[in-house]
């Protein structure tokens, strides 16, 4: 862990651009997925505390977002953080700040190689280039789809809006921790990249506007996706179970969910070409018109 993280318990979110205003739904988005991926961490951690969050209302016409984490001791302390007395909140800022540089190094592809070296490890993308990370925080990465999803989400909730030109996370006098470009988000948005022989599979966070419904499973609906309309199945069986107990959809609404684009190379234009779309997972159904609500401290 950076000697600069050991005493921290809160951090900003920047949302970087020419913006006088954000759109309601991305920031509250955004802050939910991060959210989420915090308390996940701790989860993996087991530190035997809960942690709190609390957001701090943005100053006028600032879009720095102040986010504390609040320790409550509800058992007594265990593994790591017995031996080692440090702070379980700035570990998981620490932990949250390296999943993002994983995820930014790795481009949304698996690791070409990796090696261990004491308690550090060395990854090794698919282009060559060497990360050194702490284990524990690589062992999160691999084992916790619930983090990058919740990652995945945030970036294609601000690739949404085309006057967010890059996301930070700093320390409370706003130094960077970490910095990801708008031409990053889609990247970042990814969350797995399969090559085989004259196609590609591409599992990505989407978020998705509802054109035309079906509810027959073997039936297409239709969406607006990055401007473009398309028709996708829906492989999901817990959103069934959502309509078979009567939940409401309709044009308009959005869905955020796992996509998986299946390409096929076009030799004459010498790159790959959307073929086919299906939903794996739908991780959030925001109805038309719906206010978005988020507590803010005051």
């Amino acid at each position: 862990m950076n000697n600069e993280m050991k005493n921290i318990n809160n951090f900003k979110i920047k949302f970087d651009g020419q913006i006088s205003q954000i759109d309601a739904n991305i920031l509250i988005s955004s802050l939910i997925h991060t959210t989420n991926a915090i308390q996940e961490i701790n989860r993996f951690l087991d530190s035997g505390k809960k942690i709190q969050i609390k957001v701090k209302a943005p100053e006028k016409g600032s879009f720095l977002i102040e986010i504390n984490l609040i320790e409550t001791v509800i058992e007594s302390l265990q593994g790591i953080f017995n031996k080692t007395n440090i702070e379980v909140t700035a570990a998981i800022i620490a932990i949250l700040v390296g999943i993002i540089q994983i995820k930014k190094f790795l481009k949304g592809r698996k690791p070409k190689g990796t090696s261990i070296d004491g308690n550090i490890t060395i990854i090794i993308n698919q282009e060559g280039s060497e990360l050194k990370i702490e284990n524990q925080t690589f062992n999160i990465y691999d084992k916790s789809p619930i983090i990058k999803d919740s990652l995945s989400q945030n970036f294609e909730s601000l690739r949404n809006d085309p006057l967010i030109t890059g996301f930070e996370i700093t320390d409370i006098k706003e130094k960077p921790y970490i910095r990801i470009q708008r031409e990053e988000f889609e990247s970042m948005a990814l969350k797995s990249e399969e090559l085989l022989e004259g196609e590609r599979i591409l599992i990505e966070a989407a978020t998705l506007n509802i054109v035309r419904l079906s509810f027959e499973e073997s039936l297409k609906w239709d969406f607006y996706f990055k401007g473009n309309k398309i028709s996708a199945k829906i492989k999901d069986p817990n959103f069934y179970e959502l309509i078979n107990k009567g939940e409401s959809f309709a044009k308009g609404d959005i869905l955020e969910v796992e996509l998986q684009i299946i390409q096929k190379w076009d030799e004459s234009v010498n790159t790959y070409i959307n073929k086919s779309y299906q939903i794996l997972r739908i991780n959030r159904h925001l109805k038309r018109n719906e206010q978005q609500k988020f507590d803010f401290e005051s």
